[in-house]
């Protein structure tokens, strides 16, 4: 495991078992620049190592997504992380309303690109999923 950042916001690192990187969701309260931030920080590592091939996003202490961080998300982390070689994601997210709002936007959005984003409620099963490929 590869610790790219962590505070109070999330923890963000590249676990090599499941050639994922990954973000750990921390806060309930959350600043478009520490949501964007935590992604920047994993693209930034990831650029030129043809090692990220898998996502993994613990979202249930993540607060909601506005709709411009999520616009900018879809624009701009999307076609980056492909370029880095991302295959697929997985998101572990918790019965809320609004995070399957937020997520089934990112889904429907991300369909213009090569990528497979899955929402989970368990943690194994995420994992499971990508170990799989």
């Amino acid at each position: 495991m590869e610790l790219l950042q962590d505070n109070e916001f999330a923890k963000v690192y590249f676990d090599t078992d499941l050639k994922a990187g990954v973000i750990e969701w921390k806060a309930t309260k959350l600043s478009s620049e520490a949501y964007r931030k935590s992604f920047e920080t994993l693209i930034d590592y990831t650029n030129d190592k043809n090692i990220f091939e898998n996502y993994y996003s613990d979202g249930r202490l993540q607060s909601v997504v506005s709709p411009d961080d999520r616009k900018w998300f879809q624009e701009n982390i999307i076609p980056k992380a492909i370029k880095n070689g991302l295959k697929r994601g997985a998101v572990l997210i918790s019965g809320n309303a609004f995070k399957k709002y937020y997520m089934n936007m990112i889904i429907k959005g991300s369909r213009k690109f090569p990528i497979e984003i899955k929402i989970f409620d368990k943690e194994h099963k995420a994992k499971e999923w990508l170990k799989s490929f």
